[in-house]
């Protein structure tokens, strides 16, 4: 008989406070999303995260798909290659969410943002620590997210420039 894991325990609120006063100020932030974000659940306010800020996104290979492809804020796939430098060098803040271990298994880290996890798990060893991390239900840490934001003017992306960005991603993979 399978065994059900147990609830995860909630956020604590201290964490999202700081989370999202981070937010609050970054003028840039970037999403990377990880495949924890693949439940319809986490996926929507993920997506709905991003749409309300409005922040780029890019996915890690396990979590194709939170966003629609063609979707504005969609940036790709993150490829742990200098192909992600035009926009993660950008970027005053990287919200790394619902990332698992492996799927940041990279062996450079040059941006200078701030980083900010928000996973069911701890961080663990990627290769970047986090300024802030909030461990838990992942669409409970989004939904909690949601109204520590309210009042927030919206990031500084131009959308003509996260499009060129778009673009010339897509000229360097062929």
């Amino acid at each position: 008989m399978p065994t059900v894991p147990p609830p995860l325990a909630p956020p604590d609120p201290r964490t999202l406070d700081r989370a999202a006063d981070l937010l609050r100020v970054a003028s840039r932030p970037v999403v990377i999303a990880g495949a924890q974000c693949r439940l319809a659940e986490d996926g929507a306010w993920l997506r709905a995260l991003a749409e309300a800020l409005p922040v780029p996104v890019l996915t890690a290979w396990r979590a194709r798909g939170v966003l629609l492809e063609g979707h504005p804020l969609d940036l790709g796939l993150l490829t742990a290659s200098p192909e992600d430098d035009g926009l993660l060098g950008l970027a005053d803040l990287i919200l790394l969410c619902g990332l698992d271990e492996e799927e940041l298994a990279v062996s450079r880290w040059p941006y200078s943002a701030l980083v900010v996890c928000l996973s069911r798990t701890r961080h663990g060893e990627h290769p970047v620590a986090p300024l802030v991390e909030v461990v838990g239900d992942l669409a409970l840490i989004l939904a909690e997210l949601a109204p520590r934001l309210t009042g927030r003017t919206q990031v500084d992306w131009d959308m003509f420039e996260l499009d060129r960005l778009k673009k010339m991603r897509r000229s360097v993979r062929g």
